[in-house]
Parts: C-alpha cells; structure tokens; sequence
C-alpha cells in the first residue's frame, strides 16, 4: 500500500455509521494523510454543499465527488458539472410520478427541489440534501443547472422502482444507491468517471488509488482502483467485485483499513 496516492470513499453505509455520523477521529486520520501526501476525496450521492458541512473542519483542502458524479469539485473550485436539459428531466419526472411509492428529489447545481409533503419523504429528503426548496410543480424549477432525479421509493428502490425504470439505462445513469434510494443522471455522470477526472489532474494512476463501497452506484468507482474495498455490510455485488474487505460502517472499516495505509507508510528504521 506505499503506493497509494488518492483515497476516495462513499459515505452513507461505508464512512458514516447507520445514523449518518461521521467519527470525529476521522480528522486526525486526515491530517496525517495529508501529512504523507496522500489526498482524500468524498465520492456521495450527497449534495455538494451538505459534504462540505461534513468535512467543515478540512473542506478546503479535499476532494468531492457528488450527486454520484454529475458534480466534483476540489474546495471550493468546480471541477465538473454535468446537467441535464430541462425537457428531458421533464420526461423523466413524468414517468416517476406514474410509480405507486415513488417520490422525487430534483437535485441543482444549488439546491434541491422537492414537491412532496409526505413527513417521511421530506425528513429523508433533507437528511441528504441540505440545501433544499418546497416547490408546488417540479416542472416548474427554472434557472438552475439539473444534475440528478434521485427517486424515494417507500416500497423499495430495487424491487419498485428499478425494474420500471431500468430501460432507461441505455440513455441515462441509473442507479440503486440506497434500500429506499435510486439515482438517475446523465450518460457518464458516475464516481468512477468523476474519480478518472480527478486522478488526470492530479497525475495518479488506478494503481494508486484506494476505494471503498457498499451499493451499486460505487460499482464504476470499483473499477477505477487497484485497492478497492467493499465493506462487510455492502450488497453482494460490490462485495463480489471489490478486490479487499473492510470492516462494516459500524466498525469503522474504513477508518480502520486507513490506519493499516498510515502503518505502511511510515518511515521505518531508526
């Protein structure tokens, strides 16, 4: 693991614990992967602006990629915003709808847009999405760049609203993020493309770079790494995947599989 260069880890269900916390251990954890070089970016379905309060303490000196990767940026400085235009979300907001269950969260560049009232939905919806506006007509949101609808299925994304939403696979991102949660975006707006952007800029290689995953939106990131790691509570796929395991969220897996990259690159001798 001296090789190791850039680290990029999902949040709900791989560096968070089930109640959305993270460790407040992480930051020294942080500052000693900083200290050896090694950058540290957070690859979320998220809102940029809710990982930013997340991190607050080390914002500005890490990475981000967010809404599943139609957005990443290093900072403060925008690195990639991919939207979508207005009529073809327009499209897909009308095909939701139609799905017994289904709720919607339109995710802009600065700020969501919900129309549903029901409490459940809308407690979720700001869990995830801090920066977020009650609107009567999802179709109605003007003058913001769409990156993602991402779909609160009461009955469960996989089995609900997946199956009737998987043939748009082949003109859209689609994706499972969560028990209740699914993504869909842009062609190409995925963590692992967002994560090749970054290791471009920044001259690291896959060989260099350390992942870890628990849901089917981390798959693209998988691939994008030598050392990927899925955590023992991720789905079977990502586990079958990934080429390490890593303690569950609970546990602090990741927490725990980064000091093991800290024992390995500390000096020796002496």
């Amino acid at each position: 693991m001296d090789s190791v260069k850039l680290i990029a880890s999902d949040m709900d269900g791989t560096l968070l614990n089930g109640k959305g916390e993270l460790a407040p251990a992480f930051f020294s954890l942080f500052e000693k992967l900083e200290r050896r070089g090694i950058r540290f970016a957070a690859a979320s379905g998220r809102q940029y602006d809710g990982l930013r309060r997340i991190f607050a303490p080390v914002a500005d000196r890490m990475l981000f990629i967010a809404e599943n990767g139609a957005y990443a940026a290093s900072g403060e400085e925008e690195w990639l915003v991919l939207d979508m235009d207005p009529e073809t979300v327009a499209r897909v907001i009308v095909m939701v709808r139609n799905i017994e269950g289904a709720c919607i969260v339109l995710a802009g560049r600065d700020s969501a847009y919900i129309e549903d009232k029901q409490p459940e939905f809308v407690r979720e919806a700001r869990r995830y999405y801090t920066r977020c506006r009650e609107v009567e007509d999802l179709l109605d949101v003007r003058g913001d760049r769409l990156l993602k609808i991402a779909v609160y299925d009461f009955r469960g994304a996989k089995k609900n609203s997946y199956p009737r939403l998987k043939h748009l696979e082949h003109g859209f991102q689609v994706a499972v993020s969560g028990e209740k949660w699914m993504d869909i975006s842009r062609k190409g707006a995925d963590k692992g493309s967002a994560l090749e952007l970054i290791q471009r800029k920044l001259g690291v290689s896959p060989e260099e770079t350390m992942v870890f995953g628990d849901q089917m939106n981390d798959a693209e990131m998988m691939r994008q790494a030598r050392f990927s790691y899925a955590v023992a509570n991720a789905v079977p796929e990502i586990r079958a995947m990934a080429a390490f395991k890593a303690p569950s969220n609970e546990e602090n897996g990741v927490m725990q599989v980064l000091g093991k990259v800290l024992d390995s690159h500390a000096p020796h001798g002496g």
